[in-house]
């Protein structure tokens, strides 16, 4: 996906929703702040979808944002790409003051993405390979320095499971 389609979606999420605010934090979330990851041969290329955190949203505009702009969606078949609305539980597995460090994506539509540090984090502690992947992908093009991303893992609440599954997945990804 590339930046100006994801922000085609939050403009059409937007003017359907009427919303205070929209929060990309998906894989999309990294358009925000490396445009170039969305280009020919970038490890966002081939998404097609933006998973969008709409403030405020109740189930029945999710369902209407959906059905307009979701997978499956008129929107989706003509454009190639689609919103997948998410609900505000999302954020309990989110770093630790995440929303301080939010990207803006577009002051028109105030719309902002997750910073790459969090994105990552959420990645780690998901652990499916094309999370890993994708992590990898932005370390070894040096986005995102694998201190930095130490520093944000330091800083999140893990339980001794998680710690150790993500540091091992951290130590994966920058071998």
């Amino acid at each position: 996906m590339r930046l100006p389609a994801l922000k085609h979606i939050v403009e059409a999420v937007r003017a359907l929703a009427h919303s205070e605010r929209i929060r990309v934090l998906g894989s999309s979330a990294l358009l925000g702040s490396f445009a170039e990851l969305g280009e020919a041969g970038g490890p966002l290329e081939l998404t097609f979808d933006a998973d969008l955190l709409v403030e405020p949203c109740d189930e029945q505009l999710a369902a209407l944002l959906h059905e307009a702009v979701g997978e499956g969606s008129l929107f989706s078949q003509r454009t190639g790409y689609h919103a997948d609305i998410l609900r505000p539980e999302i954020i309990e597995t989110l770093p630790t003051g995440w929303e301080s460090r939010l990207v803006p994506l577009d002051a028109a539509t105030n719309a902002t993405a997750l910073a790459p540090e969090d994105l990552l984090v959420v990645k780690l502690r998901t652990g499916r390979p094309k999370d890993l992947q994708l992590c990898r992908a932005v370390v070894q093009r040096g986005l995102v320095s694998p201190a930095r991303l130490h520093a944000r893992l330091d800083a999140t609440p893990l339980n001794e499971r998680e710690t150790t599954l993500v540091y091992r997945r951290l130590r994966e990804i920058v071998s």
